[in-house]
């Protein structure tokens, strides 16, 4: 996460396997491993406990359940090379959900694939549907998942707070290559009693996994001056009330605009955030694969107007 110009906005699989299906972690961590490279990335370091293994990486996250696994990857990484890895030890057979997701670049021309490549080679493993979250060439998150019939469990929840252009006192505390210094932040305590495994990069960027039990978060900083971006993902029980700990990852890095997609059973009634000094601009909402879909963009009204920016010639 060094290059002036990183693409900071991911891309993530999520896969869960049918009941009987052999365990995901069993395959051992060299496997896990192969699929990083897969992907481009890296294997960092790991922590782990008796419900899930968590890989942090060179670009962004892996998280690996008995029944189900997360990969999240940023930069130039290939995800469905991984996924296509993935394959060669779980049968599609096997595959109870497939979602691809890939937030809207910040330089889609510098991508090694395309959204609609992606979908198109997955498809012709697993059958499925393409939709986009937001409008088009603005804020939004393209979403692949297959088509079979699936029932989450209870409780069953992802939140993802995703935040552009953050404000330059917070930025430059990730662009020292100091780790106390990120982590006095405050992005080690947006919740209470997680394992935590986080790394600085040189000269600037940071990544944190984090576990407790079955519940996961991360985070993944990219403060370039150019695109500068944060991810941050949970899928810890919050009640249906999302505000509080949106509220607390938003006051950190105070972005001038942030979208929150959010996944829940279909029927489990989760409130709508609000943040002081944001406007909601974009609200789409869909059932996908038993779990109710919402994507929120939300943006920083300008207090004064600024000045044009020069160009070279």
């Amino acid at each position: 996460m060094v290059a002036d110009s990183f693409e900071g906005p991911e891309k993530k699989l999520e896969i869960a396997v049918t009941p009987g299906a052999p365990s995901l972690r069993s395959l051992g961590h060299a496997f896990w491993r192969e699929v990083v490279a897969a992907a481009s990335a890296q294997v960092l370091s790991q922590i782990a406990n008796e419900d899930c293994d968590a890989y942090l990486l060179s670009e962004s996250s892996l998280f690996v359940w008995d029944e189900r696994l997360t990969l999240i990857t940023c930069g130039r990484t290939r995800i469905v090379s991984a996924a296509e890895h993935i394959f060669t030890r779980v049968s599609p057979a096997d595959v109870a959900l497939l979602v691809l997701e890939r937030k809207n670049e910040h330089f889609p021309r510098r991508q090694p694939t395309s959204f609609r490549e992606d979908a198109r080679q997955l498809a012709e493993r697993l059958p499925g549907v393409a939709l986009r979250f937001g409008r088009e060439h603005t804020h939004s998150v393209r979403l692949f998942h297959s088509a079979r019939e699936y029932t989450p469990e209870p409780g069953d929840t992802t939140l993802e707070v995703l935040m552009h252009g953050i404000c330059e006192e917070t930025s430059q505390a990730f662009s020292t290559g100091d780790l106390a210094e990120a982590r006095a932040t405050g992005v080690t305590e947006v919740l209470e009693g997680f394992q935590v495994d986080d790394f600085v990069f040189e000269p600037a960027g940071y990544s944190l996994n984090a576990l407790r039990g079955r519940d996961y978060f991360t985070f993944h900083v990219t403060p370039e001056r150019v695109g500068s971006y944060v991810s941050f993902e949970t899928n810890a029980d919050l009640g249906g009330d999302p505000e509080p700990l949106v509220r607390r990852v938003v006051e950190i890095f105070r972005p001038e605009s942030f979208d929150v997609l959010s996944f829940a059973p279909a029927g489990c009634e989760v409130q709508e955030p609000s943040v002081e000094g944001y406007r909601l601009r974009q609200r789409v909402e869909a059932g996908v694969c038993g779990y109710a879909v919402s994507f929120l963009h939300w943006y920083r009204p300008p207090r004064e107007p600024t000045g044009p920016s020069e160009i070279s010639l």
